[in-house]
């Protein structure tokens, strides 16, 4: 490999995340290689490596010449970074004030304690608040490395970039236009909710008191964690369409008929969490471990909680049908 190969490699390695970089690598080798051929020219000699190494030098670093090829060098850049901030702030104070209300309540339900206790207790809620802000940080920095890469730079301007224009006021709203925080919250949360279901199912559960220690009666059965991987399909889908709508700023007829697509899917795993197996975890037994002991109550309750699972899920079925046409009206009669 000549000083031309191991230079180009050397810039290609700056460039392993952008996209079109063989590309890249094989429009600056030509360069060098005409420039050489220039110089061999000029000089009225083959080429030989003193001359490479010349040139080379006067061309620049190979990390120098990379940062040419990439316009866009930050994790999350200035253009976006307010937008992280303001969602962050109110990721970090929903899970601190959660974990603080949660550990609050069991302070009060194991009083009387002793100060190593409650000293002990404190300290495990603020390692908790410490781990899951953590968590929360590092799942908003990747959706908004992501956001900074394909979102339109034009939807990040701050207003004191803008020059503001009276005639705004009279204006009309574009009804196929994307409010940027819209598409930014649904990946959020839509990322939340993988990690929760995949990850930490535990967190889902209804925590009692025996005693002096506590107990979780999970919620979710077995038949709804069979259908887990069919919703992980819907929620990615649902990530790649608000992303395609940061990238594109608006509603287009190619987003419109992705968003009925995943609508129809999610319509599909709704009616068999339906008509299948209960989802529900309770049974008589957790019931009465969780400190309901008249039978008469606990068969209530199992029926409830049962046919309100369904009523709910009903509902999701209805206002998911509901959106599918009001995205095909839109689509019929989209300019």
């Amino acid at each position: 490999m000549n000083l031309i190969d191991r230079y180009v490699a050397e810039v290609g390695r700056s460039l392993l995340l952008i996209k079109g970089r063989k590309d890249i690598e094989n429009e600056l080798r030509s360069t060098l290689e005409d420039m050489l051929e220039e110089r061999a020219q000029k000089a009225g000699k083959p080429a030989d490596e003193a001359m490479q190494m010349e040139m080379l030098k006067e061309y620049g670093a190979p990390h120098k010449v990379a940062e040419t090829y990439n316009p866009n060098p930050y994790l999350i850049g200035p253009r976006v970074f307010p937008f992280f901030m303001f969602i962050l702030k109110i990721v970090i104070a929903a899970v601190t004030l959660g974990l603080t209300i949660a550990t609050g309540i069991q302070i009060m339900n194991l009083s009387p304690m002793t100060a190593m206790e409650l000293l002990s207790t404190i300290g495990k809620g603020l390692l908790n608040i410490i781990s899951a802000s953590i968590a929360a940080f590092g799942n908003l920095a990747l959706i908004f490395a992501l956001i900074e890469r394909y979102a339109p730079a034009s939807e990040f301007k701050m207003d004191e970039e803008k020059e503001w224009d009276p005639a705004s006021l009279k204006k009309e709203p574009e009804p196929d236009d994307v409010k940027i925080w819209e598409p930014i919250l649904a990946i959020v949360f839509t990322f939340i909710a993988l990690s929760i279901f995949n990850f930490n199912p535990q967190l889902i559960g209804i925590y009692y008191l025996d005693g002096n220690e506590w107990h979780v009666l999970p919620v979710l059965s077995e038949a709804f964690f069979r259908w887990l991987p069919l919703m992980n399909i819907g929620w990615v889908a649902e990530i790649v369409l608000n992303g395609m709508l940061l990238r594109a700023g608006k509603w287009t007829t190619s987003t419109r008929l992705f968003s009925i697509g995943t609508k129809l899917f999610q319509i599909f795993i709704l009616a068999m969490l339906i008509s299948g197996p209960s989802i529900l975890a309770f049974t008589a037994e957790s019931l009465t471990k969780g400190g309901i002991t008249d039978p008469e109550a606990v068969n209530i309750l199992m029926l409830l909680a049962k046919q309100g699972m369904k009523f709910i899920l009903g509902l999701a079925i209805f206002g998911t049908v509901i959106e599918v046409i009001k995205s095909a009206y839109k689509m019929v009669t989209q300019k």
